[in-house]
């Protein structure tokens, strides 16, 4: 019975538009378009037309020529029996041939997996597992078997096989309850009001709808219904499988790299602990993984090329050797090419002032380096205050290059373009995003990000949770703190008492740029160490690519894999604006479909652009970003120095109106006691005058200014 509902037409709902455009080809001779459902066709055309920005005809030719297809096509895919689809396949696909394998094999019948106990927060929420039991369980069995292969070649573990695989499991639970969760809580809520579900309470009557999950009968229908999360179930876990092995093949390989460079004076002990939700996943469901071992050891994984961090630490190390700045504190690195291990580093307070006054020096100088080296994405999430030592962890958005191609004849547009590449372009200072018309906005800058403030928009939590009336809501709620702000003996420090530390710290390494540059520009400075290390291009914010994905997974778009293509379109907003966003789309798609946040890269004296599937887009951008870093050395000068000196004062000032202290201002008006001759009142005009002079940005036919201005919270003004 299991085999033949596998064999059914409806779970080829879940080929994407791309592979039904890849299929195309085995049709013989011209499209039939009388056997396509036309009425269909027409309000799914329709109703993608009709979606921003495809409401012009320009944009919507330009979608179909991204894909290589024509509208006589797109109309027949749209419309196409999905029995006639089926049939295009020369052998069903491989993620439902792995479905119903797991289904169908006789152990799955008897197997059970084991749920670890559930925080309170998530009371009920892994009973939901129970639905896809049999592919946790192939997946597991596929791991074992790795691992097992894995004993045979290695001598010496650094880990216990009997434990491994449920420290590799943990990770995989909270995705798989996150693709699992919304779809779970409709058919709960449809089964209570079907009157399918037993029992006296509605705690009960929860327990009742867990066991039906249970039940293949129940729940192959349930996967038909949705087969695009079907698919994206058995990806998500083959990719686990697949990511595990490679992590502890090469945790074997380089173990005794590993305690040579990170604990050459005692034995770190077994895996006891990964931590595989610090970061997203990128190329193939590869995460930063922090593994943790029984002597307390820890050490981080990083799927990617380590080169331009092994280059940062030699950068710091000549900076030491320069000026009299406190010294920047270096990270061990063991760089294997296409993946690499990494120190870990612990949060830890300050114990007297003097350590933050130091650290806040550092952060002022690792500000006037990451400038020079045209950074940005320098977020709460990146750094770690280790006692007076701020740590950055990700260096994968050095010399990140610019596509802002701005004509710049106005002054407002001068004063955006001069904003956009100040200091504040680094993400370290404070600064607000996210305004609307319900939030403020929230800082998730390097030294600011603190801890109860409001997301800018309603996010999803659950209700009822554990009962069969449990249904997904949405509210603003306070977001979580990161390690990047230091304290003094546990306790917090406000930033802005430190300003003048940060200054001092940003000056004296901006002077020592100034003192150095040739021998930075030069062909044997450590700059041109970095000419083809991987770096980052971060094309749209992660929280656009997060969100996409996060809401891709609505029952609504699970249904059929076009509904979530439709979806997936929404990338396409801003291609007026932004024209370059055509070459990179079908790439964001894909990764999207495959689960991962999409991410691209370049080299510091390339202009060619990288998918993470390798493709090169050729001459994506004007200027590689070496140009732009060693333009950045050259436009370097005591104007400049001036000029982001006021941008760090200003940034830090709008900590003023964070928490307690941000109160509106009252003002009381009192006489003069001493009056001011008429050349004093003209000299001070003058004066302002002269300062206007300096600060205004000029247009060809208009000036402007950057400054400061008070918003009132109650007025929105």
């Amino acid at each position: 019975m299991h085999q033949v509902s596998f064999q059914d037409s409806a779970w080829y709902r879940a080929i994407p538009l791309s592979e039904r455009i890849a299929l195309l080809g085995n049709i013989q001779g011209a499209i039939p378009n009388l056997d396509i459902n036309t009425d269909f066709a027409q309000r799914l055309m329709q109703r993608w037309k009709s979606q921003f920005p495809f409401t012009s005809d320009s944009c919507f030719a330009q979608r179909l020529i991204t894909d290589e297809i024509t509208e006589e096509e797109l109309f027949y895919l749209l419309g196409e029996p999905i029995d006639a689809l089926k049939n295009r396949f020369p052998d069903a696909p491989n993620w439902l041939t792995e479905l119903a394998e797991a289904f169908s094999h006789p152990t799955c019948f008897n197997a059970k997996i084991i749920l670890e106990p559930e925080k309170t927060k998530e009371k009920g929420k892994a009973g939901f597992l129970y639905a896809i039991e049999p592919l946790i369980i192939q997946g597991i069995d596929r791991l074992h078997q790795g691992i097992q292969e894995l004993i045979q070649i290695q001598s010496n573990l650094p880990f216990d096989p009997s434990t491994v695989e449920d420290l590799l499991f943990t990770n995989l639970k909270g995705q798989l309850l996150w693709m699992l969760s919304r779809t779970m809580i409709l058919e709960l809520n449809v089964a209570r009001l079907q009157g399918l579900l037993k029992g006296e309470t509605p705690e009960e009557r929860f327990q009742s709808f867990l066991q039906r999950l249970r039940q293949h009968e129940v729940v192959i229908p349930l996967l038909q219904e949705y087969p695009v999360l079907a698919r994206q179930l058995v990806i998500s876990i083959k990719r686990w499988v697949n990511f595990s092995l490679e992590f502890l093949q090469h945790l074997c390989n380089d173990w005794d790299a590993i305690c040579t460079t990170f604990s050459p004076k005692a034995e770190p002990g077994l895996l006891v602990q990964i931590d595989g939700e610090r970061g997203d996943t990128h190329r193939g469901g590869r995460s930063v993984l922090i593994a943790k071992f029984s002597s307390g050891f820890q050490i981080v994984y990083k799927p990617k090329p380590l080169a331009v961090d092994i280059h940062f630490q030699q950068l710091l190390e000549w900076l030491n050797q320069r000026g009299n700045h406190p010294s920047f504190r270096t990270l061990k690195i063991i760089n294997r090419g296409t993946y690499g291990w990494v120190e870990f580093f612990a949060v830890q307070s300050c114990t007297d002032s003097e350590e933050i006054q130091r650290f806040y020096e550092r952060q002022g100088a690792y500000l006037a380096l990451l400038y020079a080296l045209e950074a940005t994405d320098f977020h709460n999430e990146n750094l770690i205050a280790t006692g007076e030592h701020p740590i950055l962890i990700d260096l994968e958005s050095l010399f990140h290059p610019r596509i802002e191609n701005f004509d710049i004849k106005k002054s407002d547009e001068l004063a955006v373009n001069t904003i956009n590449y100040s200091v504040l372009r680094v993400g370290l200072l404070p600064q607000r995003i996210w305004i609307n018309a319900e939030s403020e906005g929230i800082d998730i800058s390097g030294l600011g990000g603190k801890k109860g403030q409001l997301t800018p928009t309603r996010v999803q939590y659950l209700e009822g949770t554990g009962t069969d009336e449990m249904r997904v809501a949405r509210k603003r709620k306070p977001i979580q703190g990161s390690q990047n702000q230091p304290t003094l003996n546990e306790s917090e420090v406000n930033a802005l008492d430190y300003t003048e530390a940060i200054i001092s710290g940003f000056t004296s390494i901006y002077q020592l740029f100034l003192q150095h540059r040739n021998e930075l520009l030069s062909e044997n400075s450590p700059l041109a160490c970095f000419a083809s290390d991987e770096v980052r291009f971060i094309l749209r914010p992660t929280q656009t690519y997060g969100l996409l994905l996060h809401e891709s997974f609505h029952p609504d778009l699970l249904r059929n894999a076009l509904d979530r293509d439709q979806f997936f379109d929404r990338l396409w907003r801003g291609i007026e604006q932004n024209p370059y966003l055509a070459k990179v789309i079908a790439a964001e798609r894909n990764e999207l479909w495959e689960g991962d946040i999409p991410m691209f890269s370049t080299r510091p004296d390339s202009r060619d652009l990288w998918t993470s599937y390798n493709e090169r887009i050729p001459e994506f951008f004007d200027e590689s970003g070496m140009t732009l870093v060693k333009n950045r050395l050259q436009e370097l000068s005591e104007a400049d120095l001036t000029q982001q000196l006021w941008f760090i004062r200003a940034s830090l000032t709008t900590l003023a109106m964070v928490g307690e202290q941000g109160k509106w201002p009252n003002y009381h008006l009192s006489e003069p006691q001493n009056s001011a001759s008429r050349e004093q009142l003209l000299a001070a005009a003058q004066a302002v005058g002269d300062r206007l002079e300096t600060l205004a940005l000029r247009g060809e036919q208009d000036v402007s200014w950057i400054g400061l201005m008070l918003l009132n919270k109650s007025t929105g003004l």
